[in-house]
Order: structure tokens, then sequence, then C-alpha cells
């Protein structure tokens, strides 16, 4: 979990904060304001200042605030002007929104306040859908509400283009106040302030909600609070019934409000939705007990807590943050239950954790023990943190020499809680405290935030608030002539907090808390952080002393070592054991689950699988555990599956199913670790390893280093294979071509009635496009064929399924009934055969050798084995070992030094801390892990269709699609019918409507069509007969991996280059935020992976995808389909000086890209694979995009009745290119490495199939 913020309010006023991977409190940069309260999400601070005006605090982020102005020009064509800006009373303005509903003059476009800062002035847009438009940016079309095209027609009567302006918030980490309600700041000020609403069901991202109340006791809405906008818009005030004064109000993350009236009554906004963001109405709440007056309270998700004017604290019970927004029993509760403690006020977390202020001590306490099941805690106690602040503060006259007195006297006050129970107060929520774990110093957690907490302004007494819209607060600052105000937001990862650590004095302990503020802390009950511990236990004993040592030293020589009988043979011997079970299996492809009995037996080195009927009598399937190559969970909802790989035997795969996760489990932890003994395999990932995620989320790694060391002699590859004598076509591929200096050595045996036979050295099959389908043509490097009666080898080769001119000279050298030895030698430029040791020919290369996919033995003739010796490793695709590194990720990035960064599908960021294990695994196979949690989403769409008599109903035409579908419509998926895939996931929301679909919705959720395969917009039109929305629900896994999180940014994509080609050296981590903002980290390293702070790197379009490659190339591809490189990468400047675009394949859009020493790779949004061609460091753009044509014999085909091969829907979904190497995944979950890349022919020749499985993700930039 990242590190988050808990701020608090002294008594005097002054703003400190606290944060999860630290045990010490800080003060803000003091800048002349006092604050009476505080109201805070993740990275918005809205506070109450002592003058009773309203301020914001903009923190911790590590992309900036950015809006991209927008403005259409449009033009109609007049028959003797031509164009003109003249437009019919019926057109839309001459500047206007896309859909031309708003005046958008560019003149009227301003900066909102001074706040923030253009970036450049206006500019063209000079795309559109990725293609290249003219330079005057110009798009034409029949009429305004049409579609628009890049080049002019004789129909064309309208045109426009589009003019684009961003503008940058400024005042990151500083104060900014907002506008007041008057033009006298005095005549009504503010009273209370709260933020919330993140999380408002179906609202959109980013949204928050902003509530005050005046001196007036009015209630206020801030409009137009986003992340986008952190100031707002405007105040808008909320009516309240008659006589109800409210005095303080609190929102929560879901967008509930609750409100405090002055007689002690409470108040709740009912329908708070995403279309009422400020709610339809008030409801009134009674007092607890008569007698009884609220004067405090605080919203959570599920928890409402309250403070009375005496002190006391209440709870109330049954409320619903998720369903509050729609249902007023969610919203108002059932009850109020009195807890333990006087508190003076309380502030309670977005996960529901309750921190409070003590009555009388000021003493900040966290509510131990609150659940999701029990939401009102065991007990309070006491936060102890030292206090750190400026020297601004009065407090800043005690000395570091009284800090342990300070501490002491701390613990002696009269606190406010007293507890009453003694089973609560010997629970073991007081052991849980005291044992917070720490980050490994490999990857300090500190450090991932920590830098945003160490830069001050220069010159903080010349701050002055930065004044919003219409503010006539405080001092106004201008960014152009003050320049101690912006200072401190030069660089993206500046923030509030002074670096000299040394230097700062230390506060008084004794110093009152007035304010505590949760709602930007995350904590975990089960791992809270190091805020908890006592004063005895501030004492730290040295555990270096060299008495203790001493003491250590001889308590262990005390007992001898007895080695008299280590000679001697263990009595009972447990090298050997069996392991038994029982499951179901599926043994043939696609065939149905039996019962059996499952056998692991371990033999001392080996081990064997044996797959037994029910009665335990006859075996179905064995194998030895050392032909298994990857062990994967296949499982589907409610069904546990687990599918073992055998790709050199039959079946290449088994598939098992058993009766729940615990024993899968079992099985799949058994099953790996006897793998990992018989190959010799543990530890942490090597260095130069390949990636690879499956769509379940499961992280595998493979490397070559077993099978290298197994082939490697004298410096030379070898490898043998037996052939078994056998009279029959005899295949054996040759997965990495054969480079020069390779040799090729064949025995066997001709019969005694030999007439011909031949060896063939085939390249992989050609395929060309024929209409809609394709065409294969057969390849063949070399055709040596000897021809008995004829008495000659003929030598030939096979291009594009047409043999060319063929050899005959060299005479026989075979006899029948005999043994041969043939080598074939592999030069530069031909072929040298040898037969029986002698030299026969020389035959020229008529195709590159490294295109050769396979060695072809037929005809009459009996080989024993077959000899390859080569100066590059001899490794198949389907002779790795994948070893499972657990988690639950959907990308993995690494490097070539070995440092490895992944996204989850929440688009967390995590990065590989060197471990292994976690998951299934046991803890003592397990090492350097940490808990992981990830979240998806379940989607289902609702159909309709309309007919005249009851409108839309879910009854459609018998060929309709199911009412209740997946996306295609093919599937039936209904919400009842949806399962969770295992028991580490679990629900945390129910069924929503999603709002956030592509192509727009309309209040309801609705998208409409004329008909159900076509394509869908928001607004009903006359002609749609059908329409249909998207629910969803989320759930989350809870799981251990050796992955520790980065971070709060969530990241769409990830890559990693070294800086220079040493591993030691700096590594270049670039990335793009989710907004899609590209960003490089600086500082990583193989010692410090994580690295140590990001940097922004603007663009003028939001991307989708990023990889950066040797010669300090970065490439892109935008969201609009175009692809562009970055110019001005040096050593000095990593981040380079702008963006170079790369206009996509004509009539195509981009959507990933893949940069490495192999070259430019991408997908286009079809699944279309492409390279990019000559790209050299003189010319880094390269030329043109070549598409790499599709092997049907690996994507899947279908003969047609010509014969041709027919493509099926199977596309490719992601690629990545290394130094020699490029692997590609497919819609269908297949894993591809291109065979025959060369320096001389990047493109390839073909494909080679690693194990068939679920694959989405693969990283090969790290292999080697």
């Amino acid at each position: 979990m990242p590190s988050s913020l808990l701020f608090g309010i002294n008594n005097e006023g002054r703003v400190h904060t606290l944060s999860t991977s630290s045990t010490l409190w800080r003060e803000l940069p003091y800048a002349g304001q006092e604050f009476k309260k505080l109201s805070a999400v993740p990275h918005f601070l809205w506070a109450l200042g002592g003058d009773h005006q309203v301020y914001v605090y903009v923190h911790g982020l590590d992309i900036p605030i950015k809006v991209r102005e927008e403005s259409y020009e449009n033009e109609r064509w007049i028959p003797i002007e031509g164009f003109s800006s003249r437009l019919l009373p019926t057109d839309r303005f001459h500047f206007s929104s896309e859909d031309g509903t708003a005046d958008r003059s560019i003149d009227k476009i301003r900066l909102p306040s001074m706040a923030w800062q253009w970036e450049g002035d206006w500019k063209l847009e000079l795309t559109l859908d990725g293609q290249p438009l003219d330079h005057d940016g110009w798009t034409y079309a029949v009429d305004f509400p049409a579609q628009y095209y890049q080049r002019k027609q004789w129909s064309s009567y309208v045109r426009r283009r589009l003019w684009v302006r961003s503008r940058r918030y400024s005042a990151m980490n500083s104060w900014c106040a907002i506008a007041p309600l008057h033009k006298d700041a005095t005549a009504e000020p503010f009273i209370d302030i709260s933020i919330g609403g993140q999380g408002v069901a179906g609202a959109e991202p980013g949204t928050m909600l902003v509530w005050a109340v005046t001196s007036h006791n009015r209630v206020m809405f801030r409009s137009c609070v986003s992340t986008k906008s952190p100031e707002g818009a405007k105040w808008l005030h909320v009516t309240t019934p008659p006589s109800c004064e409210v005095c303080q109000l609190s929102v929560g993350s879901t967008g509930l409000v609750w409100a405090v009236l002055l007689d002690g009554r409470a108040l709740v906004r009912v329908g708070v939705t995403r279309d009422s963001l400020f709610g339809d109405a008030w409801v009134e709440i009674r007092s607890p007990t008569e007698g009884v007056r609220l004067s405090h309270i605080s919203v959570g998700n599920c928890a409402v807590w309250a403070v009375s004017q005496e002190k006391q604290v209440w709870f109330r019970k049954g409320v619903k943050g998720e369903g509050a927004g729609t249902s007023e029993e969610h919203a108002t509760g059932c009850g109020w239950v009195e807890m333990v403690g006087r508190m003076s006020m309380i502030s309670v977390a977005a996960n529901d954790q309750v921190w409070g202020v003590g009555a009388s001590d000021r003493i900040i306490y966290f509510r131990m023990g609150v659940t999701s099941s029990d939401l009102t805690g065991k007990r309070w106690r006491a936060l102890h943190a030292p206090l750190q602040v400026s020297r601004a503060s009065s407090n800043a006259s005690l000395s570091r020499e009284k800090l342990n007195h300070s501490l002491t006297s701390l613990t002696n006050r009269p606190h406010s809680i007293t507890e009453t129970t003694a089973d609560v107060t010997n629970s073991n929520w007081e052991e849980q405290s005291h044992s917070a774990p720490t980050a490994p110093m490999s990857l300090p957690v500190g450090d991932l935030t920590g830098k945003h907490f160490e830069t001050t302004l220069k010159n903080p007494k010349a701050w002055s608030p930065v004044r919003s819209v219409g503010s006539v607060v405080g001092t106004e600052a201008h960014p152009e002539s003050d320049q101690s105000v912006w200072q401190a937001d030069s660089n993206s990862y500046s923030s509030f907090y002074f670096p000299e650590d040394e230097e700062l004095c230390w506060a008084e302990c004794e110093a009152a808390w007035t304010w505590v503020e949760a709602g930007a802390c995350t904590v975990d009950a089960v791992q809270l952080p190091n805020w908890f511990v006592e004063a005895a236990l501030l004492q730290q004993v040295d555990l270096d002393k060299p008495w203790r040592l001493k003491i250590l030293s001889e308590l262990k020589d005390r007992i001898p070592v007895d080695e008299r009988f280590s000679q001697y043979e263990k009595c009972n011997d447990t090298t050997s054991w069996v392991h038994t079970g029982e499951a179901k299996v599926s043994i043939k492809s696609h065939g149905e689950f039996l019962d059996c009995i499952i056998q692991l037996e371990w033999m001392y080195s080996s081990g064997t699988v044996t797959v037994l009927n029910p009665d335990g009598a006859t075996t179905l399937h064995q194998f030895s555990v050392n032909e298994i190559t990857c062990i994967q969970n296949c499982s589907e909802p409610g069904n546990p599956r687990l599918i073992v790989h055998t790709p050199r035997i039959l079946p290449e795969y088994i598939r098992f199913q058993f009766f729940n996760d615990t024993t899968l489990e079992e099985w799949q932890s058994h099953l790996t670790a006897a793998c990992g003994q018989v190959k010799n395999i543990s530890g942490p990932a090597h260095t130069n390893s390949l990636w690879a995620v499956t769509k379940l989320g499961d992280v595998f790694v493979t490397d070559s280093k077993e099978i290298l060391e197994i082939q490697r002699q004298n410096e030379r590859y070898i490898v043998e294979v037996d052939l078994g004598a056998k009279q029959e076509f005899i295949v054996h591929y040759l997965d990495t071509g054969l480079s020069p200096g390779s040799e090729l050595e064949i025995y066997g045996c001709l019969t005694d009635d030999v007439d011909r036979f031949a060896i063939n050295l085939d390249v992989h099959t050609s395929y060309k496009p024929k209409h809609k389908s394709y065409v294969d043509f057969k390849n063949c490097a070399l055709h040596f064929n000897p021809r008995f009666s004829d008495g000659v080898i003929v030598r030939n080769s096979l291009i594009g399924g047409k043999w060319g001119e063929e050899e005959r000279d060299g005479g026989l050298p075979f006899e029948p009934g005999q043994e041969f030895h043939v080598i074939f030698v592999v030069r530069e430029d031909a072929f040298v055969v040898y037969v029986n040791d002698k030299q026969f020919c020389t035959y020229k290369h008529r195709l590159p050798p490294y295109f050769i996919s396979s060695l072809g033995i037929w005809g009459q003739v009996q080989p024993f084995k077959l000899k390859i010796k080569s100066p590059v490793p001899l490794v198949s695709p389907i002779d790795f070992y994948w070893r499972q590194m657990c988690g639950h990720l959907k990308k993995v990035e690494s490097c070539r030094a070995g440092v490895t960064w992944a996204i989850g599908f929440d688009r967390t960021a995590w990065v590989y801390t060197g471990g292994w294990g976690g998951g299934f695994y046991s803890t003592i196979d397990s090492h350097n892990v940490h808990p992981m949690t990830d979240s998806q989403d379940y989607k289902v769409y609702e159909n309709q269709r309309w007919n005249p008599l009851t409108g839309y109903t879910s009854t459609g035409l018998p060929t309709d699609r199911h009412m209740w579908s997946d996306v295609t419509g093919k599937q039936k998926r209904t919400r009842d019918q949806v399962k969770l895939m295992s028991m580490h996931w679990q629900w945390v929301s129910e069924w929503l409507i999603d709002f956030h679909v592509p192509g727009g919705v309309d209040k309801d959720g609705w998208q409409y069509a004329i008909d159900f395969p076509a394509t869908y917009h928001a607004n009903k039109h006359f002609t749609d007969l059908v329409r249909r929305r998207r629910w969803y629900r989320k759930c989350a896994i809870a799981t251990t991996g050796p992955w520790q999180e980065l971070g709060h940014t969530k990241l769409l994509d990830v890559t990693l280059e070294l800086v220079d080609d040493e591993p030691n050296e700096k590594i270049a981590v670039w990335a793009l935020a989710s907004g899609g903002q590209a960003m490089i980290r600086f500082g990583a390293s193989k010692e410090n992976p994580v690295g140590s702070m990001w940097e922004h790197v603007s663009s003028s379009q939001p991307l989708s995808s990023i990889s950066c490659g040797p010669f300090k190339r970065v490439w892109v591809t935008g969201k609009n389909g175009c692809a562009y490189w970055r110019v001005g990468i040096t050593l000095e400047k990593l981040d380079g000086t702008s963006w170079a675009v790369v206009d996509p394949p004509c009539g195509n859009q981009l959507k990933q890209i893949a940069c490495g020493e192999a070259g430019v790779w991408a997908i286009d949004t079809l699944g279309k694979l492409y390279m990019r061609t000559e790209v050299s460091p003189t010319t880094p753009e390269g030329t043109h995009w070549y598409m790499i044509p599709v092997d049907p014999s690996l994507l899947g085909h279908a003969q047609n009745k010509l014969g041709d091969t027919a493509l099926n829907e199977t596309t490719f979904k992601y690629v990545s290119v290394g130094k020699r190497e490029v692997w590609v995944t497919t819609s269908t979950g297949l894993l591809l490495r291109r065979h025959g890349v060369h320096s001389s022919n990047p493109l390839g020749s073909g494909w080679d199939q690693a194990i068939s499985s679920n694959w989405q993700y693969v990283s090969v930039k790290g292999f080697n």
C-alpha cells in the first residue's frame, strides 16, 4: 500500500502532516496564515483560514494539471466567395465547440484565475483520426453535422479546423484563496468546509464535491470541482428547511452529506447522484437521546460518527454509502450507538477508519479494530509521533535534549479515554500496533513519496495566496513579477517540506491538537504504521555492542559440534515420497473431464506423475516431471483447473480439475516444487529473463540458462538428437535457424533397395493475400536429393512455390545398404557438403540460412542420429521452462539490468523486489514478498428492442442477440450467472450502470442504434430500434508476491532501458500516466530499482503506448493513432526536447508500439502487425511501415472450398522487441517468436510457437 497522509492542526493554527511511511509530524511551511479547519482527499486539501476564508492546496501530484482548450473554426462554401466565415442563420457559431452548440470564440477563452498559465499559443490540430492533414488543418463535409474527411470533394459545402491551446495549473504546492461570496469578504465569511465525493457512482472520473457553511448558517456548494479544476467554478446556495441553521457538515467519499444544526439535530442530504451532485432534499435526523445535542459529525464510506456538545462520541448504524444516493434508508441509517471516550472532534477516512482529538488532553487517537464487519472498532489508542516544525513556530524553542522528557510526560498525561472492558484492553489489537512491518532496505517505501515533502519555498516570508476567480482575499501574486511564489513549483516533484531535517527544531510534544483530518489517509487495520510505539520502546538497543556479541559467541561454543556419526548413513530415507489425490482429468484436447487419481512420486532426484483410474488399477497417463515446461492455472468460475504442459511428448498438455481452490493450490505447489528440484531452478528471477503474463493475471518468467549450460561445449553449442533408425518421414525443427559457422551432421543407413531419398532444409511457408484469404507457398533453402537410378545428387531450392535451377554434378558417393555420414557446413555465402568425411560440393545460398526453420528427411533411409553445432544457442520456445512469480498483474516490463516493473489491472505500479514465492507457495519457499491487491470489473450488456406497442422491452426477435450478453452478443451473460474466479476474490461493489461507455450514454446509461451490429450513440434518433447499456461490478483480489507497490500515480504503460550498455549504469524509465501523459523516472538503477522522482514530459496529444530502445530512442503512439519519436535525447538531457510525428500506415491507427535493437514494431487497432523499415541513427524516424503477413497455420484457419487458407478473427494483441528477438501474443492467447530476424533482414521469415496457453503480455527487452 503506498504512503498516504494524515493532516492535523495544532493550537497555533499550523498545519502538520504525518505520512504512513514516516514516524514524524512535519509542518507545512508557515506562510503567514493560520488555519482553523481542514478537509482532504488524496492530493487536494481544502482549509478554513483564520480569516474565515476558504483555501485550496494541491500537492504531491507527479503529473501537472493541464487542460486542453479546443475551438472549432467553421466555414461554409458560398458560390461567389468560396469558403467564408459568413454562415447561414441556422449554422453553428464561427468558432464553436465540437458539436456546435457553444460559442468558443478564441478571444473569449481566458484563464480561469491567476493560478493558471498558458502553455504556448493557439495551434492547429494537423491530424484527423491519425491521418495527416494539410498545413492549414481543414477537414471537409457535406454539412456540419456529418462525417468529416481529409480531402475536399465536389460535395464539400462546409469545412472546419481545430484550434488547441493548453493551460496549466501553476499553484501546485501553495495555498490558493477561493473567491468569497461578496466583494467585502467580511460580509459573509465561512465557518466550515468539507470535501469528498471522489467515489460518487457513475460520476466523471476526478469529480469531487465541496460543501461549505457561512456565518449566516447558509449551506453552499462549490460547482465543477474536479482533479482538472481544483478551484471549481462558483458557489451555489443550497436551501435548507425552515428554522434549520447549519453550523457544521461533512461529505463522505460516496457523496453522502450530513450536517449539524445549531440546536443539536442533524440533516442528511439525499439524492446525491451523478445527475444531481448536490442532491434533492434534506431529511431530518433526531439527536441520539433527549438532552444530547450534536456539535460535530464526520462521514466515511459506510460509517457516520458524531460528537455531542458534552464531548460524547456516537456512531450511526445502518448507513451504506454505496446506495445512499438512491436509498433514503441507506443514507440516514437506523439508530445511534454511544461509544466509549470523550473527543472534541472526529474524522472518518474513506475506508471507515476513525481518528479523533481527545477532549481534555488534545491528543490524536485512532480507533483500533475497525473493519467492514465491525465498523465500531474495539478501543481508542493514542498516536505517538514526534513533532518536527520550522523555526517560524513558537514551539521551536524546545531543544533536542528535551525530546525524551517530552515523550515521557506525554505518556503521563490525563487521558481522554477510560477503558472499562478488560477483554478489550488485553486484546490482540495491542500487539498488532507494535509490530507494524517495515519496507525492505532495497525498496525504501519512504523514498517513493518522500521527495514530495523535501522541498520548500526559498523565501516563505514572501508568500501570498494565489488569487482565485474573483478573489479579493490576500495579496495578489503574479507569476511573472513575484517569482518567490512559483519557484517551489519549478519542478514537478517539488512540494511543501524543508529538506534540512537535521537543522529543524523539535516542537514541544505538549502542544495541543485542535483538528485531525483523515480524508486522505488510508491505513490497513491489520498492518498499522509505526505511529503507536510507546515511550519505553523508543530506547533502541544497540545490537552490535561488543559485550553482546561476545556473549552470543560463548553461548554457541558451549555445545561442541559432534561429528562422530556424520559419516553414517541415515536410518530413515526421506528422499522418496508419494503424494496422492483425487481429481478429474482431461487428456484429449477439449475432451471431457473424467474422475481420476493423481499420483506424484519423488525418488531421490527425479519425479513421475501418474494418472490412474478411480479404482487405482489402470494407468491412464504417465510422464516424468522433467518433461513439464509449465504449470498454469486455467480455472473458470466455479471450476478450479490446472494445466500441465509437456510439449515434447503426447499429449502436449493435460488438464486437471479439482474440487476446490485449496486442493488446486496444494497440487500446484507440489508440482512446481518438484519441477524446481529436477531442473535446479529456484530463487529470484535471472537478470536476463523473459517475462510473460496470462489473461488471468498470473506472472511467469523463464530464461535459457539451464539449457545453455547443457549445450555449451568448447565455445560452441551442441545438440544431439536420436532419430530412432526408422524408415519414416522425419521433421526436426530448427527454431534458431542456421547461422554461419553452424554444422549439421546426419548419421544413417540406406536400405538395400534404395532408389532415392532427400534431406531438405526447409524455410517457413510464405503467404500472399488473395481476396479475403491467403494462398500459401512452400520454401526450401536446400533440397539434397540422391537419385540412384540416375546416379546423381540433385541440389535445388524452392522459392515462393517455384523450383530453381538444379545442380547435378559430383556423382553419387552413397552405396545401397551401407551406413553414411553427411555434414552440412554453413558459411556466409554457401553450404559446404561433406559425404563420409569427404567434401562433396558447395551450394551457394539462394535463401538466407537463418531463414531455415526445419530439417526434413524422407525416402528409403534409416537415420540414426542428428548432431547440430552452432555458434549461437539452440533454444526452441517450447523448451523453455516457465516458472510462476506470484502476484496478480496485467503487464510486466524488464531490461537487461534485471530491473523489472509491472502494472496491475487497476493500473497500480509495482517493482520486482528480487524475491520469489508468495501466493500458493509456502512461507518457507518464499522470500521478500509483500501483500498485493488488484481489482477488475465484470461487465454485462443489457439489450432491448423497440416495438410499437410497448416501446423498448427485453423481448427481441428470434434472430436477435441474447437480452443479457457480452459485448459481442454471442455469449449469454446474466448478472446472476457471474461468479468469482477463486476464493481469493471478493466483491467490493454491487451491480452498477456504467456511464463511461465509448460512444456516450444518456442519463439512464442507454446507447442507441439502428440494429444490434451497428454503431451506438448516446442520443435516441427516429430510426433507432435497439438500445443497450452496460452494467459492471467490481471485485478485488488479495494475494502476496515479490512485488513492491510504487507511489500513487496510476500508470497506463511503462518501459525501461539502460542509458549505457553497462548493467550497473542508470536506467531510463518512461511511463504513461492513466490520462496518457508521458513521464520519465530519474534515479533508477540496479541498486535503486524504484528511482527517485517523476518528471512530466509534455505532449500535444494523450498517448496510448510507449517504448524505449537503444541509441536513446523513445517511441510512443497517440490516442489519435499516430506514432511519435522523441527528439534531442542525450546523456545530459534524458527527457529530450520535442516529439516528432510519424504518420501511421495508410487508413489505419496504431495502438501499441515496441522499440529495440531488432527494430520498431507496432500493432494497429485492427490487430495488424507492422515494422518500421530503415530506422537508423541517421534516419531515426525510418521511412515506411511494412505489414507482417499473418501465418494462418499458427493463428487458426479453415479451408475454404477453393483450398485457399482463410483467416478467422484471430489478431495480434501485443508485441515486444528485444536485442535480437521479436515476440508477440495473439487475441487467442498464443505466444509466438519471430523466426529469421537478422540485421540483413529485420523482417524475419516466419513464426515459432511457444506452448499454447492464454497468454496476454510478453516482455523480451531483458532477455538475452
